[in-house]
């Protein structure tokens, strides 16, 4: 356990270090967020109550758009540098691959989608503050880095993976995004989240399903 840790935190380390030097990711998936957002401001509705009312499904939706970004990038360095023939031929269990690149994924979408929630009620001057929001979002972009981690990986040997990964990734986490836009929903309108107890525990239920999936199939995709 202590050798898989001490694996773990090497491989996050590496992945943080690489993006400091290149800014590749991070910088580049939130100046497109950004960038969406400032489009948008333009070209919605301005009646704020619509605005108001169609925060959670812009946000997520800018969020998943902004993501791909990252799972297309978080294979490739790998890649691109021959990595994967390393992670192979090295003593370290591939699992601790999968999540750290989960990990490395999460903090990007989980940092990005918190700093739109406080751009959103600037750019369209309503008032989004929710302190459950910090748990939504952490559910919200695990779910969507655990899951994208494992198709990224099927789809990097690929000639048109930046294509193809959408294509698959996108009705699969369908119904994440759909659960994680309505809780988040609630929670800006002030409502008790006890009434939407069931969606919760679907999102709960879908980071674990994501999150299963990656750690027993990530072995057989890299190997393959």
């Amino acid at each position: 356990m202590k050798k898989f840790l001490v694996t773990l935190i090497a491989l996050i380390r590496k992945d943080l270090t690489i993006e400091r030097h290149t800014r590749e990711i991070f910088l580049v998936m939130f100046f497109f967020a950004v960038s969406i957002l400032f489009i948008l401001n333009f070209v919605l509705d301005t009646e704020i109550k619509t605005r108001y009312n169609s925060a959670a499904g812009l946000i997520w939706i800018i969020s998943v758009i902004s993501g791909q970004l990252c799972l297309n990038q978080i294979m490739s360095l790998e890649k691109e540098n021959d990595m994967m023939q390393a992670f192979l031929a090295a003593p370290i269990p591939l699992t601790a691959v999968y999540i750290s690149k989960t990990i490395t994924c999460f903090l990007g979408m989980y940092g990005m989608t918190l700093f739109l929630f406080p751009l959103y009620s600037i750019f369209y001057n309503v008032s989004l503050y929710s302190a459950n929001l910090l748990w939504i979002a952490a559910l919200g972009c695990w779910g969507y880095a655990s899951m994208g981690v494992i198709i990224s990986a099927m789809t990097i040997q690929t000639r048109m993976r930046d294509i193809l990964m959408p294509v698959l990734f996108f009705p699969v986490i369908i119904p994440l995004i759909v659960t994680v836009v309505k809780v988040t929903q609630t929670s800006f309108l002030g409502e008790s989240l006890s009434s939407v107890t069931v969606w919760i525990s679907q999102l709960v239920v879908f980071n674990i399903i994501f999150t299963t999936i990656g750690i027993i199939s990530f072995d057989s995709l890299m190997k393959d």
